[in-house]
């Protein structure tokens, strides 16, 4: 019978894509069960989701619809120009939209899921690339693994003679003889909160880092169901009814969702459950949306995955991520970064050599800015052209001549990939151990969030190697309650939103401006006497007005040695 059912799919296809040639017409609407693609016949259905998304790139389809019910995606399927390990590949696309179907809470109802075989050198693929595409848009889908690449357990018994902790793992979720516990985190039994026993990031957490070798055994005649971990020191953070979650890697997976050189994209009513590394890498697209995009553990597990939410990596236009909802997460939630460029060697008053990583360096549009980090006011200058020359080096020649006092070893930041707006509304951000926001862009406003339970501080500014900074922004009519109680800055004062930089190429920079904070209610952090709701640092022109503040013996430092023109009105 598979067999039978496997013949009339690859039949359907080919009648398919037969009827599209012999009709010679562009179908304003496809189906992918029209390609062979059946929800919840547990076939697989990667190649044929694959040929209905290539055929609706190539007859310019407007709209690509999916069913309700799990799609399983069994295989990798080769792909030009991406070799043969991809799931679903969406490749110069153009106003198209993938459609899903919804509940009758209006939820997600259709699920792509990636079956995986799960041990401790699992490294499935990237379940979608999206790549070149303008006018996309998808909507109304969960994309999750099978079986989760993480699990929760409930702590059973805790031997701190012997330093044993014994958990018993949830049903339904993974559980194996030497399964790797990284990015492992307890949550609270009662109230189902981040346990907090540390505000430095190395105490505040049973695991974290890239190498992590804590390893769970399976305690005999138990059906695989019970775990221990013998000698990690879990022992000192654990009491029985404790729940546990761990990651079976943290950042050596691929991505779940990579989004790259795109346009015009929108991601709406998305749910991603569980996640490896990442849920999704966004580098050098322009003008992006999110709305309704959840990051929301199943099954009764406590984290989605072991790194990172969204992280944005040089964007450009406007982004816009709106009523979206991010739980579960081991590191930040959202990220939105750009490069920084190293000048290695000014030839002239007009030339200059740098090095970078930003992948699309060597094509920066003549006109197009550099911003060079350097005196009291960063100095932008137009590229009149630009020349590879190695590997991650560029000559480029400005227009104007160089800002007086450019030396090697100064950094400068490219314009071309630069937010004109952003805008983050209506999120919710708890449960993640990890900064809720990390934003190291301009042209920002943060507006009508709630963060709840999360362990490090809402973060503005350059991080060690990233950059740039955090200038126009706007933080108003949040609310803050619970949250950043590991420091993870070092600055030895724990504070809810942190305006700094900790970058390698600067000393005591002034270089985050114009930011605006107001109409927000902050809540104490778990109790420290000498933590604070703001902490300014590296900054210019910055105005605190109109604020709420709870539990809080000092409501907002400022250092005086790296800030000037900081006003405090509340």
């Amino acid at each position: 019978m598979p067999k039978l059912i496997a013949f009339l799919r690859e039949f359907l296809v080919s009648l398919a894509l037969l009827s599209g040639a012999c009709l010679g017409a562009e179908s304003t609407e496809l189906h992918v069960r029209d390609f062979g693609a059946i929800p919840n016949d547990q076939l697989s259905d990667t190649a044929a989701i694959q040929k209905a998304i290539e055929a609706a790139i190539e007859q310019k389809a407007e709209r690509l619809i999916f069913e309700p019910g799990t799609y399983r995606l069994l295989e990798v399927v080769s792909v030009t120009g991406y070799g043969h390990d991809n799931y679903l590949v969406i490749n110069g696309a153009r106003d198209l939209e993938l459609l899903g179907a919804t509940d009758t809470a209006g939820m997600p109802a259709t699920r792509l899921e990636r079956a995986i075989t799960l041990n401790n050198d699992s490294k499935p693929p990237i379940q979608l690339r999206i790549h070149d595409a303008k006018g996309l848009a998808l909507r109304n889908f969960i994309l999750s693994n099978d079986p989760p690449m993480g699990s929760t357990a409930r702590v059973v018994a805790v031997d701190k003679e012997n330093d044993t902790v014994t958990v018993e793992v949830l049903p339904s979720l993974p559980a194996y003889d030497g399964m790797r516990a990284a990015s492992a985190h307890a949550w609270e039994q009662d109230s189902g909160t981040l346990k907090r026993f540390g505000a430095r990031p190395s105490e505040a957490t049973l695991t974290i880092g890239l190498n992590v070798q804590a390893y769970w055994s399976v305690v005999p005649n138990s059906d695989g169901r019970l775990l221990k971990m013998t000698g990690q020191g879990f022992s000192d953070y654990l009491e029985p009814g404790d729940l546990v979650s761990w990651h079976h890697k943290s950042s050596d997976a691929f991505n779940q969702i990579e989004m790259m050189y795109s346009e015009d994209v929108v991601l709406e009513n998305i749910n991603l459950p569980n996640v490896s590394n990442a849920g999704i890498l966004a580098g050098y697209n322009r003008n992006v949306t999110l709305r309704q995009m959840r990051f929301m553990p199943e099954n009764g597990n406590l984290a989605v995955g072991g790194r990172d939410g969204v992280h944005f990596s040089n964007t450009a236009g406007e982004l816009l991520v709106e009523d979206c909802y991010f739980k579960g997460l081991r590191m930040d939630p959202l990220v939105i970064r750009k490069s920084f460029g190293v000048i290695k060697e000014v030839k002239s008053d007009r030339e200059i050599v740098i090095e970078t990583n930003l992948k699309p360096a060597g094509k920066i549009p003549a006109g197009d800015a550099l911003r060079f980090w350097i005196g009291a006011e960063p100095q932008d200058r137009n590229v009149a052209k630009v020349e590879t020359i190695g590997e991650k080096r560029y000559l480029y020649r400005v227009e104007g001549g160089l800002p007086d006092g450019v030396a090697s070893g100064d950094v400068i930041s490219f314009q071309t990939y630069t937010l004109d707006r952003g805008i983050i509304r209506d999120c919710v951000f708890e449960g993640n151990f990890g900064s809720a926001i990390v934003n190291f862009e301009e042209n920002v406003i943060i507006e009508d969030c709630i963060f709840r339970d999360n362990s490090y501080q809402i973060k503005l500014g350059a991080n060690y190697v990233s950059g740039a900074f955090a200038r126009n922004i706007v933080f108003r009519n949040n609310l803050c309650e619970d949250v950043s109680w590991v420091d993870i800055a070092r600055r030895g004062q724990p504070a809810i939103l942190l305006i700094h930089s900790l970058n390698r190429y600067f000393e005591n920079p002034m270089y985050n401006q114009h930011i605006e904070i107001y109409g927000n209610t902050f809540k104490n952090p778990h109790g420290y006497p000498d933590a604070v709701a703001i902490d300014v640092r590296n900054a210019t022109n910055v105005h605190i007005f109109n604020n709420v503040y709870e539990g809080f013996e000092q409501s907002v430092a400022v250092d005086k040695k790296s800030t000037r023109a900081i006003r405090v009105d509340d």
